[in-house]
């Protein structure tokens, strides 16, 4: 406990009290051990109001803290949901560069209450009827869509960076950091399969697709993997130059296909091909490319055509809070309103795949976290994934990442013990 740095709570809470008051949402300050030092807003516990219903408690420990930590390794802001399907931001707060704890804006519901009830009535195994003020509850919880709710996560940001010491050029070097391991982990994998590396051109089409509906997340890990090729097994640094440069093309084009206004799309890439010619190292060029690839997503993102986005963004939380059980179509479909061969359709038109797909690299993704932040066995891991045996698990892993679970596991290990010992080299 000596070593978590205090928050200034002078400081601290007339900030959270200042977005509780123009959100009408409630803004919790917690400290880097997970305790809830103040809290503004909202008077109700919603944890408390969960966990006194009927049926199985929601397990929700350190839930906030957890939130406070991926923001933090997310450069500065993370939107998350309990198991009761409530909707949360968070930002840390950083003192010297540590963590020292952050803030947390919620709850509010992505679904309609008359939905959520039906929900949680089900998942805890209780009549609707045998909870009256179950309704009148989430009444009060504001109802929000998953562009406000990402608006809100942008304030909560700003708000936290005037609390600590944190500076946007904190989280951009940690962008950097998580984009070399990524990297670096395409390279130990490929090494792995003791093949001779191969361009993984098929991603080329796959990244491509990803900036033209806007979807940054995506684009991100594709151009790492292609960047990790580029610069590890391409000898000859004029050739790595002109297969960045054609990245960034594929960049551009492909933002002028998911919408973007051509003349503006053009007038991006003259100042970033400016840069281009004074790049030397590779940290210059990874650093620039992705850059690029920020602008250009969030430029299609404000100008694409969005009839069935939040829709899709909505789906697609609501399986990420729910993969770790029996998720069928129709249930998501039922969720978001549409019919199930509607919504099948819409979801491969708007990310380029299905939804089992979109399901098993829900789930791929939270067995990786469980992985190297867990000494759970594999039976534990994949059944708290939402797969129904083991074989299954390891097959679907290994499609989606390229090696085993296991092998994941040791060679990912191994990898931060490595950057950890040349970090540590003089």
């Amino acid at each position: 406990m000596s070593d978590i740095i205090p928050i200034d709570l002078d400081t601290a809470r007339p900030v959270a009290d200042s977005f509780a008051a123009v959100t009408g949402i409630r803004c919790r300050l917690i400290s880097a051990a997970g305790e809830t030092l103040y809290q503004s807003g909202r008077p109700e516990d919603e944890c408390a109001y969960l966990k006194a219903l009927p049926g199985t408690p929601p397990p929700c420990a350190d839930l906030h803290l957890r939130g406070i930590r991926q923001a933090e390794r997310f450069g500065g802001r993370y939107i998350y949901a309990c198991s009761s399907s409530l909707a949360y931001c968070a930002s840390p707060i950083m003192a010297g560069g540590v963590l020292a704890g952050g803030l947390v804006a919620g709850p509010v519901l992505l679904m309609d209450t008359d939905d959520l009830l039906e929900e949680l009535a089900q998942h805890r195994g209780f009549p609707l009827e045998g909870v009256p003020s179950l309704h009148a509850f989430l009444s009060g919880i504001p109802q929000v869509s998953s562009a406000l709710l990402s608006g809100l996560s942008l304030q909560l940001f700003a708000a936290a960076l005037s609390i600590g010491d944190n500076s946007r050029e904190l989280f951009l070097q940690r962008d950097e950091g998580l984009r070399q391991q990524q990297m670096g982990q395409y390279v130990h994998q490929t090494k792995a399969a003791g093949q001779s590396p191969r361009y993984p051109i098929e991603k080329e089409p796959q990244l491509y697709a990803a900036v033209a509906r806007g979807d940054r997340i995506t684009a991100t890990a594709l151009l790492n993997d292609l960047l990790g090729h580029i610069f590890f097994f391409t000898p000859d640094p004029d050739d790595s130059g002109i297969r960045v440069a054609e990245l960034f093309w594929l960049l551009s084009r492909a933002a002028i296909s998911g919408g973007g206004n051509p003349e503006a799309v053009l007038a991006i890439s003259d100042q970033y091909l400016k840069k281009l010619r004074r790049l030397r190292t590779q940290e210059e060029m990874t650093r620039w490319l992705a850059q690029a690839l920020r602008r250009y997503t969030a430029l299609v993102f404000q100008l694409v055509d969005t009839k069935h986005r939040d829709v899709i963004q909505r789906a697609v939380g609501y399986m990420q809070a729910n993969c770790d059980r029996n998720l069928t179509l129709g249930e998501v479909a039922d969720y978001v309103g549409y019919s199930r061969s509607y919504f099948s359709k819409v979801f491969k038109e708007e990310l380029g795949y299905g939804f089992r797909s979109c399901l098993n690299q829900l789930r791929v993704e939270k067995s990786k976290v469980l992985l190297l932040a867990s000494g759970a066995t594999m039976s534990e891991i994949y059944a708290a994934c939402g797969f129904e045996d083991q074989s299954y698990f390891c097959k679907v892993f290994k499609k989606v990442v390229g090696v085993t679970p296991d092998r994941y596991r040791k060679q990912t290990r191994r990898i931060d013990e490595q950057m950890e010992r040349d970090r540590g080299a003089p």
